[in-house]
């Protein structure tokens, strides 16, 4: 794979990622546990999704060929 296709399917796993953490952030303001009490505050929600995420691009930059 070389770079630019990388880029296309980092684009992806960026737009699942952004959308993931959207629907995280809306289920927890309906259910009462977001916290507006700070930047970090709310982290907690979003480690599984941040770490699968950076699994992936990981994953990928491992298959660039340069």
């Amino acid at each position: 794979m070389n770079r630019v296709e990388a880029n296309k399917e980092a684009k992806k796993i960026y737009d699942k990622w952004l959308k993931d953490k959207e629907a995280i952030e809306e289920k927890a303001k309906k259910e009462g546990r977001w916290n507006y009490s700070g930047l970090d505050a709310n982290n907690a929600l979003f480690k599984k999704v941040d770490e699968a995420a950076k699994e992936q691009l990981k994953k990928l930059e491992d298959q660039i060929d340069e």
